[in-house]
C-alpha cells in the first residue's frame, strides 16, 4: 500500500531500516486526538486526509487504526475504550492484505476490515453504528447504485456518514477510475459541508525512492496537463523508456530475481473478460496474459506466479511495487503539433469504467479524466524503478526525447 505497506516481507508493517517520518507520526496523533475529542459529538465529525499517491495514506490509516484498536481494548480511562471500530476498503486486493495483517496482530481482528456495503448492511442488521470508521481509498466509493455490488442507496460515503460517530477518509480524486464512482474535491466538500470536519494535505512524496516529488510533479504534468516536461530529475531512480516491450520485460524478471516485487503493467487498451478465459496483452514480439482477478486470498502482487502476467489498476492501485514495467496502450498518444497527449476513450477496454445508469451519460471528457486517472496511479507504483514502453510510435518517439537527470 502507501509507502511501502507491503515491504519485502509481504506485510503492512514497515521495513526494519524504516522509520515514520515526523509528518506521518503528528498526522498519526491528528487522527487519535480528533477522535478522543469528538467521539461524544451528536454529529458525525469526518477527518480528510488528502495526499497523491505515494504519500503515505494507507500506512498513517493502518498505523492510527491499530493504536485506535489497541486504546479501545486496554486504555480504561481513554474515551475510546471499548468503541467498536472499523476499517473499509472497495478494493478486493487491498482487503486481502488488510485482512492478512489482522492474523499478525493481537489487537487486530478480521471482521474489523470490511467492504463499504458489507458495513452498511451489518450496521442495518444489527441495528448498531460504529464508533471510529477509517476509510481507505475513499475515491473508490460509490456514487450511485450498483447491483453489481449490492449497493441500492444513492452514495456510500453518506450511508456510511449515517451509520458512523467519527469518519477518518483518505481521498485522491486523481484516482478515481470509473464514472460510479466520480468523485471530484468539490463533490467532496459539498457532502460534508454539512459536518464538522478537518481537512489534512499530505505534502512528501516516500514510495518513489531517491526521486520523491521531482518525479511526482513529472508524472502529474503528464497526466493532469497532458505535457510531456522536456526533462525529469529522477537522481537514483532508475527511470527509462523503452522501445521494445519484451526487453523491458527481460529486465522487470531480473530485478525480481534481484528485488522482489517487480512486475509488469499495462493501461486497459487491451481486451478482457473477467472471468471468461484468458486474456492476453500483447505489444509488438511481447504476449503475456492479464492478471487473474480474485484467485486465493493472497493479493496478485505478493504471488509469485503473476511475474509471468500482466496487472491492471484492478490489482495493483494501493500497492506497491520495487519495479514497474508499464505498456501504455494506444488510446494514448501524442499530438505534435499541439504537443500534448491525446486521449481516445474508443480504444479503452474497460468499459465498466463507462457504464452509466439509463438516464446518464458520460462525457468525452470524463471519460478522459478516468483514463489519465488509471496512467497516473501506474506511473506510481514504483519504488526503486519505472520502464515505460508506448504502444503509440508518436508517444514513443517525444518519451525518448526526454532528457534523465540523475546527478
Amino acid at each position: 500500500m502507501e509507502q511501502n505497506l507491503i515491504s519485502s516481507k509481504g506485510t503492512f508493517l514497515l521495513d526494519k531500516d524504516e522509520k515514520l517520518s515526523l509528518e506521518q507520526k503528528r498526522l498519526i496523533e491528528k487522527i487519535i486526538t480528533f477522535s478522543q475529542e469528538n467521539i461524544s459529538s451528536d454529529k458525525t465529525s469526518i477527518l480528510v486526509i488528502e495526499g497523491d499517491a505515494g504519500t503515505g495514506k494507507s500506512l498513517i490509516l493502518q498505523q492510527a487504526f491499530t493504536k485506535i484498536q489497541q486504546i479501545a481494548e486496554e486504555d480504561r480511562q481513554s474515551p475510546l475504550y471499548r468503541t467498536k471500530n472499523f476499517l473499509l476498503v472497495n478494493h478486493a486486493e487491498m482487503l486481502k492484505i488488510y485482512r492478512k495483517l489482522a492474523g499478525e496482530n493481537p489487537h487486530l481482528k478480521k471482521n474489523s476490515f470490511m467492504k463499504p456495503t458489507s458495513y452498511i448492511n451489518q450496521s442495518d442488521k444489527l441495528q448498531r453504528n460504529g464508533d471510529i470508521v477509517l476509510i481507505d481509498e475513499a475515491h473508490l466509493l460509490l456514487t450511485q447504485s450498483d447491483n453489481y455490488n449490492k449497493f441500492h442507496q444513492n452514495n456510500q460515503l453518506l450511508e456510511i456518514i449515517k451509520r458512523s460517530r467519527i469518519l477518518v477518509l483518505v481521498f485522491d480524486p486523481y484516482q478515481v477510475l470509473k464514472f460510479k464512482s466520480l468523485w471530484s474535491r468539490g463533490k467532496l466538500a459539498d457532502l460534508i459541508a454539512a459536518y464538522p470536519h478537518e481537512i489534512f494535505h499530505l505534502q512528501q512524496q516516500y514510495r518513489i525512492e531517491d526521486a520523491g516529488n521531482s518525479l511526482a510533479n513529472w508524472i502529474n504534468q503528464l497526466t493532469r496537463k497532458r505535457k510531456i516536461v522536456p526533462s525529469v530529475e529522477s537522481r537514483h531512480f532508475d527511470l527509462k523508456f523503452f522501445e521494445n516491450p519484451r526487453l523491458m520485460f527481460q529486465q522487470i524478471k531480473l530485478h525480481n530475481q534481484q528485488f522482489g516485487l517487480s512486475r509488469m503493467l499495462a493501461t486497459t487498451d487491451f481486451p478482457y473478460t473477467v472471468g471468461k478465459g484468458v486474456w492476453y496483452v500483447q505489444a509488438g514480439d511481447f504476449r503475456l496474459p492479464w492478471d487473474q482477478l480474485d484467485v486465493g486470498n493472497e493479493p496478485w502482487a505478493l504471488r509469485d506466479e503473476t511475474i509471468n502476467e500482466v496487472g491492471s489498476i484492478y490489482t495493483i492501485q494501493g500497492f506497491d511495487l520495487n519495479y514497474v514495467g508499464l505498456i501504455i496502450g494506444p488510446s494514448i498518444s501524442y499530438d505534435e503539433r499541439k504537443k500534448e497527449l491525446t486521449v481516445d476513450p474508443s480504444g479503452y477496454e474497460d468499459h465498466a469504467a463507462f457504464r452509466t445508469p439509463k438516464d446518464r451519460d458520460i462525457s468525452t471528457d470524463d471519460q478522459q479524466r478516468i483514463m489519465l486517472n488509471a496512467l497516473n496511479v501506474l506511473l506510481k507504483r514504483g519504488r526503486k524503478g519505472l520502464y515505460i514502453y508506448a504502444c503509440d510510435e508518436k508517444l514513443r518517439r517525444r518519451l525518448a526525447q526526454v532528457t534523465i537527470v540523475n546527478d
